[in-house]
C-alpha cells in the first residue's frame, strides 16, 4: 500500500474544510473537470479553491502544470479517504461527532462575535456625532499647542550631477520654461523625478528629505516666497535647483484640517458615555435583567471576624457595599459583641461617604434603642445631632461655646 507522507496527509486535513467533492457541488459547478473518482468531479474551481487556502509565499509551486497536477493527486487522495471513511460509517464516530460540534461551536461563536461588531457599530458608534460646538472649544482650548505649526515650505529639486548642466537649465530657467518640464528633462533624482521633483513639506530646523541637515541652503529657501526657483546649490549628491510651491505660514493650522483629527480624539469618550448611559440600560429596561446580589456575598462560613473587616475595608472605597455587608452581619450574628459598632458604622457610612442623612438617622438611632449601655450610644446621638454639617462648621460652633462660657466665668 502507498503510503501518504505526514505533510501531504495534513494537507489534506487542512484542505478539506474547504473543497469536498460533492454530487451536488458538481452539478453547480460547470468548469473544466480535471478528474472524477466514483461519482464526484474535480474541477479547475476546485483546483482554484485549492490554490487560495495555500500561503502566498508557497502557491506559486502549485501554479504551474506540474504544481496543479500535484495539488490534484492531493485532492484525488483526499477524496478516496472520504469516500472509504463513509463507507466505514465514521460520520458516527465519536472523535467524528466531538469535532463537528466543536465546529458549530466555534461558528457560533463567530457569528456572536460578528452580530456584537456589526452592532456596536451601527447602533453605538454611527449614532454618535460630535456637536460642533465641542469640537470648535477644543480647537480654541488647543490651537496654540497641538495645533501650532512652524512655518513651511512645500519644495521640489532637479539635481544635476554635471555642474556643467546647471548652466543649461539656469538658462532654460530664464527663458520662461517650466520648472516641472526641466525636472523631466534634466533631473537624475529617481526617487523624486515623476512626482515633479517633489521632496515634501520642510520645516527651518529639520533635515530636508533625501538631503539631510542642509542649513545653509534652508535658511536660503525660508527667505524666498512662493514661486521662487533658487540654486544651484552643491551637496554630496550634486547640484541642486529648488523651487517653492507652496508656504504655510507660522501659525495655527486651520479647522477644517484638523476637524477629522478633533472629532476622532473626541468622539471615543462620547460613544463609550452612550453606550454605557443610553443603550445599555434601555437594553436592561427592554429585556429585563435581574441580578441574584446575594450570589455575591460572602459564604455562610465566613468566621465574624473577617466579615467585619470585609465590611469595614470597603467603607470608602464602595460604601453601598459595606452597608451591605455590616447589615450581614448583624443578621449572622446578632449577639455578637461587635453588633453595637456594626450598628453605628452602618450609620457612619450613610453620612459620611453616602450622604444619605435619613438612612444615617435611622442607623444612629437603632443604636440609641438596641443598645443603650452602649459607648457607641452617646457617640450616635451626637452624629444624629450634627448630620449634614460640615465638620469646620462643628469647630467654629464649640469654640464659639467654649468662649462663652469661658466669658461667664470671668463675670462670675
Amino acid at each position: 500500500m502507498k503510503l501518504i507522507p505526514i505533510a501531504a496527509f495534513l494537507m489534506l486535513i487542512a484542505a478539506s474544510c474547504v473543497t469536498t467533492g460533492t454530487q451536488a457541488d458538481a452539478a453547480q459547478d460547470t468548469s473544466k473537470i480535471y478528474a472524477t473518482v466514483g461519482d464526484v468531479k474535480i474541477t479547475e474551481d476546485m483546483i482554484k479553491e485549492e490554490l487560495e487556502l495555500i500561503p502566498p509565499y508557497q502557491r506559486s509551486s502549485f501554479e504551474s502544470p506540474e504544481g496543479k497536477r500535484l495539488l490534484l493527486d492531493h485532492i484525488i487522495e483526499r477524496e478516496l479517504l472520504l469516500q472509504e471513511a463513509e463507507k466505514r460509517g465514521l460520520e458516527k464516530d465519536s472523535f467524528v461527532i466531538a469535532q463537528v460540534e466543536l465546529a458549530m461551536k466555534q461558528v457560533e461563536t463567530a457569528k456572536d462575535r460578528a452580530m456584537l461588531q456589526s452592532y456596536y457599530e451601527q447602533y453605538v458608534v454611527d449614532q454618535v456625532t460630535v456637536p460642533e460646538d465641542e469640537i470648535l472649544e477644543y480647537y480654541e482650548e488647543h490651537k496654540d499647542d497641538i495645533y501650532h505649526q512652524e512655518k513651511q515650505l512645500l519644495v521640489s529639486h532637479i539635481l544635476l550631477t554635471d555642474p556643467a548642466d546647471t548652466t543649461a537649465v539656469k538658462e532654460a530657467l530664464d527663458a520662461g520654461e517650466s520648472f516641472e518640464s526641466l525636472v523631466e528633462k534634466f533631473s537624475e533624482h529617481e526617487a523624486t523625478k515623476e512626482d515633479d521633483g517633489s521632496i515634501g513639506w520642510i520645516t527651518l530646523g529639520s533635515p530636508m528629505p533625501y538631503l539631510g541637515r542642509q542649513d545653509e541652503i534652508l535658511r536660503k529657501l525660508f527667505e524666498g516666497q512662493s514661486g521662487d526657483v533658487l540654486g544651484p546649490f552643491a551637496t554630496p549628491m550634486g547640484y541642486h535647483f529648488f523651487k517653492i510651491s507652496d508656504v504655510k505660514e507660522e501659525g495655527s493650522i486651520p479647522l477644517e484640517e484638523v476637524r477629522e483629527s478633533i472629532e476622532n480624539t473626541l468622539k471615543p469618550a462620547m460613544v463609550n458615555m452612550y453606550f454605557k448611559e443610553t443603550i445599555i440600560p434601555s437594553l436592561r429596561d427592554h429585556y429585563g435583567v435581574t441580578v441574584n446580589e446575594d450570589a455575591f456575598l460572602p459564604p455562610e462560613d465566613t468566621p465574624s471576624d473577617s466579615l467585619f473587616q470585609m465590611a469595614q475595608n470597603l467603607m470608602k472605597d464602595n460604601p453601598q457595599r459595606a452597608v451591605t455587608y455590616f447589615e450581614l452581619f448583624l443578621k449572622r450574628f446578632p449577639d455578637n459583641e461587635r453588633a453595637h459598632q456594626a450598628q453605628f458604622l452602618i450609620g457612619f457610612t450613610c453620612s459620611e461617604y453616602l450622604e444619605d442623612y435619613e438612612a444615617a438617622e435611622n442607623a444612629f438611632q437603632a443604636v440609641i434603642n438596641n443598645y443603650p449601655e452602649s459607648d457607641f450610644a452617646d457617640d450616635a446621638q451626637w452624629m444624629i445631632d450634627h448630620l449634614g454639617v460640615p465638620p469646620e462648621s462643628i469647630f467654629v460652633e464649640e469654640s464659639q461655646q467654649l468662649e462663652n462660657t469661658g466669658e461667664e466665668t470671668s463675670g462670675e
